[in-house]
């Protein structure tokens, strides 16, 4: 699988589903992440929740070039505040463990990526298992 990860890696702790938000506390501590991952067929919208380990995925239409900035836009107008770094990972092949390792050792990251059900592709900030645990507000 093919596409580009846009990786917004924040500096708050959370739990959507008691709606506590807490800053990280040390080097040691998992952080919030708000993601993009725009492949050649779809594109979604994935936020990671430290606390409890809790994903948000929301399919965001086809994929394409002019997203990628909309997402860094969108990213620094809604979280600016609370991101700590953000990278744009462009990944050939989401099976190529040796470009996957490249990529995110360049970024400064554990290459931790998980790709979920071949849709779409997600950086986990530890080697806990992620899945929906909440089920966001209309």
């Amino acid at each position: 699988m093919q596409g580009t990860l846009i990786l917004a890696v924040l500096n708050v702790k959370s739990s959507y589903t008691t709606e506590t938000e807490e800053p990280l506390e040390g080097g040691n501590d998992i952080p919030d992440t708000l993601q993009w991952w725009i492949g050649t067929e779809s594109a979604w919208r994935i936020k990671t929740f430290a606390l409890d380990h809790d994903i948000h995925v929301h399919s965001v239409g086809s994929g394409s070039e002019e997203l990628v900035q909309l997402a860094l836009d969108n990213n620094s107008k809604h979280y600016g505040d609370v991101i700590a770094c953000q990278h744009v990972l462009r990944i050939n092949n989401c099976d190529d463990m040796k470009e996957v390792k490249r990529l995110f050792k360049e970024a400064g990251l554990s290459p931790r990526l998980e790709v979920a059900t071949g849709r779409f592709a997600f950086w986990k900030p530890d080697d806990a298992k992620y899945s929906t645990k909440s089920q966001p507000k209309e």
